[in-house]
Parts: structure tokens; C-alpha cells; sequence
């Protein structure tokens, strides 16, 4: 009985239910009625003088200064909130018909603007509706790009999230604007035209990061990597690109833990950041085997770390397929450089610059049965290669050795290293390099060895006047010397003493081909 009587009672409440419901929509069509019909008189009598008079007279017949007040008041948003609606119903329409005029299809547009920076893509976003909802697709956000001022950890958070499973690339720090070249007296040979992104970005950062110029403040800490890790590393299996420019507070322990939640990379740069070298290579060797690309730069030239051969080792068996490989700054040996170059057999381009290597790993490559397809090879401002290592490989390379290699660079402000390590070539390899400019015209051969300045004017003053100035000087493309101007800002500093002291100051900007892609 009474399961019977609880039953009809929830019968009522529901039935009651739906009449409230039912009476409350009729009420709000009913006043929605009521607004259309006000709207249209206001809109069909839109006189402003009428209008004015209208609300002057109900103004009047307000009872106090509070009534008067209240009603201004509500005259003035009413008239807000209409202003809003119609600006809302403008937009609209105007989305409307960019949707109708725009020429492209929604596809073809998301993969215009994956094209673009993450900097222009959110100026874009801006421009109108119909591009921020374009803007939003996952596909956008790709490669996010994030070099540019007042990047903190929430919106590398964010732009994360957005690019869901399409993540694949991730830039972030400070990344130096291009330096003007000076006309001064400094010149050096023109590299190579088509420069990479990639290469010229790292070359800028070793030159912004030795340089005296302010620094750009971020807000990027060591804890800007931790969305790679969220949800047991769900963004990091995605990714396959990650290059760090200057990040102050970032280290060892947050890089290396970041990394261990990316096995997919393939291409990492890391430049001016305090971290250890061992550290991330171990690291590296041991999460990230599908590496191609790897290039560092440590935070001062010429640090005291050294790598152990255990290391040098373990890279080659955990990263099998790297095919270009850049550590600058570093300490390290012509043992260790053996290892590496004997150990990946694919490597198209190598920069030791600025290692304290004296040249007896060239003999390596100058072995017919020990050769990888190395293509770029760059040991400039390298502090103790010996003049008579690099001669004897110049030749090796005009009796057809290396027969992949097109480009070469040798540059030293201070000269090669003589057998005793107290005199210092000035003008090194005169005739290895002769021979090399009539047997491989093909190869590109970049030898700098400047000296004060103004020894180098009177040498640069008689290099235009002269042909026989190639060995100061030489660039090898098409049996053409070509001269270009460069930043005075890149000029060296080199100490032989001791492998303890700092090797360079300031950096330079060699040519870097596709290979650092």
C-alpha cells in the first residue's frame, strides 16, 4: 500500500514538474514577443531627437534623484547590451562571408598555417573568427616554436596540449637576433648560399652566447620540459625534434629526465646550457636510439668536463644511425673523436670546433678501409691541430681519400700548432692546399688563420691585389675565391698551455649545408 501511494505521488511531482517547465517557456516566448515588437518600433523610429525627448520626459516623471539615477543607469545598459548583440550578429556575418569568399578549403589552410611559426600563428589567430578557428586545429601546433620574448612554462604548457597527438618538434629559449656584418677590414671566404635554418640558428647562439650584448629575459626554468612527462610521457613519445637555445636554469638532471620520455627523437640541438656532457650521452645511449642529429654546445668554450672512451662507446651502440654530429667547446681527445668517427658508419658531417685535438684521428679518415661517407668536416679554431696532421691529410684528400668530403675547415686565428707546440703557423700548409685547389676544385675549403688586426689589414690590403694569397684565405667551390664580409664580433681567442683553460671567447659562423636539417 504504501509502495502504491509513493508511486503516485512521484507521478504528481513529475507531472507538476512538467507543467512549471511547460508555464516557463510560455512566459519567455510570451516576453521574447514583447522584445521583438519594442526592438522594432525603437528600430522603424530610430529619430534621435524623439528619442531624447522620450527619455528626458520619463526622466521627469521619476519621484526622487535616486529613481532618476536608477534609471539612467539602466538607459545606459540597456543600450550596452544592445550595442553588444549587434557587434556579436557583425561578427557573425562577417565570418559568414569570409567562409564563403576564402578560396582555400579547410584542409589546405590548417597545413598553410602548420607552415608558419608559432609567433605568427597566434597573429593570425588574431586577425579574425574564421582564422582562430582554423588556428585551433592540432595540426597547427605540429612544431612549436617558442624563441621569442615573455615564453614562460604555462604557455609551453599550452601550446602542448593544443598540438595533441600531432606534436612532433619543439624549440624553445633564447634565440639571438641576426647580427649586422661589419665593412671593416675583417673578411672572410663566402660559404655556401643555401645555409639551414637549423645551422644558422646554433652558429647564432655560439655567437650570441660568447657576446658581450644583453641578454633577453624568459621566463622558461628547468621545469619547462615537465609537460614532455605528463601522463607517462604521452607528449614525449611524439616527439622527434627538441632544440634548447640558453636556458639559464635548465640542467643535467631536468634535460636528461625529459629526454627519458622521448625514445622517437631523432634530431636534439642543445646549445648554452649547464648541463654535463657525460650526462646526456649516457642518457641519450640509453633512451633515445633513433637519433640522427645531434648537436651541443656547451655554456663556456673549453670546459674542464672530459668525456671517457666508456662514453664515447656507448653512444655509438645506443645511437647506430646518427649521421651528423656538432659538440662544441668540449674537451675532447683525438682517442675519443676515433672512436666516434670509426664507430657511426653514417656520418655525413662532424664539428669538433674548439677541441683540443691535434689532428691524428685525420688519419682515420685518410684510411681507404676505415672511411664513413663524411661529407662536412669543421675544426675551426681547434686550439693544438698540428699543422703537420692537417698537411699530410690535405694530401691524402688530393690523391682521391675521402671521396665523399666537399667541404673542409680548418680556420685558427692564432695558426696550427708547429711539432713543439711553442711556435704557431701563421700561414700553414701552403703547399698541401695548392695541391688540393688543382686536384679537387670541387672541394670547399674554408682556412682562416688571422692575426691582429692590424696585421690583418695590411694581409687583407695585399690579398686583392693579389692571386697568390691562397693560403691565407682559400674557398674551394668551382676553382672560384669568393670574399665576404662577417660580424666583428666573431674573432677568436685561443690558448695552447693547457687543456684547463678556456679555448675561445667568441664564435664565428661557418657554412652549413642540409645536413644539419
Amino acid at each position: 500500500m504504501d509502495v502504491c501511494r509513493s508511486e503516485s505521488q512521484l507521478k504528481r511531482s513529475c507531472y507538476r514538474g512538467h507543467g512549471f517547465e511547460a508555464r516557463a517557456h510560455d512566459i519567455r516566448f510570451a516576453a521574447s514577443e514583447a522584445m521583438d515588437q519594442l526592438l522594432e518600433t525603437l528600430l522603424n523610429n530610430s529619430d534621435s531627437q524623439l528619442l531624447a525627448e522620450s527619455l528626458e520626459r520619463l526622466l521627469d516623471k521619476q519621484a526622487s534623484d535616486r529613481d532618476k539615477n536608477v534609471f539612467l543607469e539602466k538607459s545606459l545598459e540597456f543600450g550596452h547590451h544592445l550595442q553588444e548583440a549587434a557587434e556579436k550578429l557583425a561578427r557573425q556575418r562577417a565570418t559568414h562571408h569570409n567562409y564563403i569568399v576564402w578560396p582555400l578549403t579547410h584542409d589546405l589552410t590548417v597545413k598553410v598555417f602548420s607552415l608558419l611559426g608559432t609567433q605568427s600563428l597566434c597573429y593570425a589567430a588574431a586577425t579574425c573568427t574564421m582564422f582562430y578557428k582554423l588556428s585551433v586545429d592540432p595540426a597547427c601546433y605540429a612544431d612549436v616554436e617558442l624563441t621569442t620574448r615573455g615564453v614562460s612554462n604555462m604557455t609551453v604548457l599550452k601550446m602542448v596540449q593544443r598540438a595533441g597527438q600531432c606534436f612532433r618538434s619543439l624549440k624553445l629559449g633564447s634565440l639571438p637576433q641576426r647580427s649586422k656584418k661589419s665593412t671593416g677590414p675583417f673578411t672572410v671566404v663566402d660559404y655556401n648560399v643555401d645555409i639551414s635554418p637549423s645551422a644558422d640558428s646554433f652558429d647564432k647562439c655560439w655567437q650570441y652566447r660568447n657576446s658581450n650584448h644583453d641578454r633577453k629575459i624568459f621566463h622558461l626554468t628547468r621545469s619547462c620540459l615537465d609537460t614532455l612527462s605528463l601522463e607517462n610521457g604521452a607528449a614525449g613519445s611524439l616527439l622527434k625534434t627538441l632544440h634548447l637555445y640558453n636556458i639559464d636554469e635548465m640542467d643535467s638532471k631536468a634535460l636528461c629526465k625529459a629526454i627519458s620520455f622521448c625514445p622517437s627523437l631523432a634530431d636534439l640541438e642543445v646549445v648554452g646550457l649547464h648541463i654535463q656532457l657525460r650526462s646526456l650521452l649516457n642518457c641519450l645511449s640509453s633512451h633515445c636510439h633513433h637519433l640522427e642529429r645531434l648537436c651541443c654546445q656547451s655554456s663556456k668554450t673549453g670546459r674542464t668536463e672530459a668525456l671517457k672512451s666508456r662514453t664515447c662507446v656507448q653512444l655509438v651502440k645506443g645511437c647506430p644511425n646518427l649521421s651528423s654530429l656538432a659538440l662544441r667547446g668540449f674537451k675532447l681527445n683525438d682517442q675519443k673523436v676515433n672512436v666516434l668517427l670509426k664507430g657511426f658508419h653514417y656520418l655525413k658531417l662532424v664539428d669538433f670546433s674548439t677541441a683540443p685535438v691535434t689532428g691524428t684521428f685525420l688519419r682515420t679518415l685518410a684510411d681507404s678501409g676505415n672511411q664513413p661517407p663524411l661529407e662536412i668536416l669543421i675544426l675551426r679554431d681547434s686550439t693544438r691541430l698540428k699543422e703537420a696532421e692537417v698537411e699530410n691529410f690535405l694530401f691524402a684528400l688530393s690523391a682521391g681519400e675521402c671521396k665523399c668530403l666537399r667541404h673542409l675547415d680548418i680556420s685558427n686565428k692564432d695558426g696550427l700548432a708547429a711539432v713543439n707546440w711553442f711556435e704557431r703557423y701563421r700561414n700553414p700548409c701552403g703547399e698541401g692546399i695548392a695541391r688540393l685547389l688543382s686536384e679537387r676544385p670541387q672541394l670547399h675549403l674554408v682556412a682562416e688563420f688571422l692575426t691582429e688586426r692590424s696585421e690583418s689589414e695590411s694581409m687583407l690590403s695585399s690579398f686583392d691585389d693579389s692571386d697568390d694569397s691562397g693560403a691565407l684565405r682559400i674557398s674551394l667551390q668551382s676553382s672560384e675565391i669568393s670574399t665576404s664580409e662577417f660580424s666583428s664580433d666573431s674573432s677568436y681567442s685561443s690558448n695552447t698551455s693547457s687543456d684547463d683553460d678556456e679555448i675561445g671567447s667568441n664564435a664565428w659562423n661557418p657554412a652549413y649545408q642540409e645536413f644539419l636539417i
